[in-house]
């Protein structure tokens, strides 16, 4: 991921029980505070996975497709929601983009931190979530490929998209 230059980034340290509490000193290393204003991308489908991401507020669009015909919204996310973790559990690109629909202020979780976190899973979760991961990319190629959203016909004024 590129550093955009509409974020603010602030130390802050985390609550495991309370994720939105940054006062505490249980956590430390490997999440910061970041605010995106609104309509600007967090991540790009494809790039590097090196962070997750927890909303304390705002909306985040999920979007999936946007360099081809047919993009697709997939979600609409708001406090207290995570995204961007998939490409942290197995190395892959991102599968989606992330759009701030609103500013939003969210904890960025480092790959580092996700991953020492995850280590201290029982290996027999970490599989079954790992296949739960896999399944979940399926789906949403599979979502991809069936879908037909004809995004060239898109009413610009109110970014509604005309389905076939």
């Amino acid at each position: 991921m590129t550093e955009n230059k509409d974020t603010q980034t602030t130390s802050g340290k985390i609550i495991p029980g309370d994720p939105t509490d940054t006062k505490g000193d249980s956590a430390g290393h490997g999440f910061d505070k970041v605010k995106y204003i609104a309509n600007k991308s967090i991540f790009d489908e494809g790039d590097r996975g090196d962070a997750a991401y927890l909303i304390l507020s705002g909306k985040v669009e999920i979007r999936k497709g946007v360099h081809t015909s047919s993009p697709q919204i997939l979600a609409t996310l708001e406090k207290g929601e995570a995204f961007g973790e998939m490409a942290l559990f197995d190395d892959s690109p991102r599968m989606a983009q992330a759009i701030a629909r609103s500013d939003v202020m969210l904890i960025r979780i480092s790959r580092d931190e996700f991953l020492r976190r995850l280590e201290s899973v029982d290996p027999i979760m970490r599989t079954t979530v790992m296949y739960m991961v896999k399944r979940v990319r399926d789906m949403a190629n599979e979502f991809m490929r069936r879908k037909g959203i004809d995004w060239q016909e898109w009413r610009k004024e109110d970014k509604t998209p005309f389905v076939r």
